[in-house]
């Protein structure tokens, strides 16, 4: 998983090739608990599984309070 970003601290992240074909999605989204941590998270820690980061934003901001 790559760093994309921060929204109201909540970390999204690029899945690889390898994340992809194992989990079947493509957007990593961790909880602000789990940010801090997210060296020792993988796609199986995510909160919500997305496949295009304005969607995982938007979910962030309507629903991940």
């Amino acid at each position: 998983m790559r760093r994309i970003k921060k929204v109201n601290g909540w970390g999204i992240y690029q899945n690889n090739v390898r994340e992809v074909s194992k989990y079947g999605f493509g957007i990593t989204v961790l909880t602000p608990d789990d940010v801090e941590y997210s060296y020792m998270c993988s796609p199986a820690n995510s909160d919500m599984e997305f496949n295009d980061v304005k969607a995982a934003e938007h979910w962030i901001r309507n629903h991940g309070k």
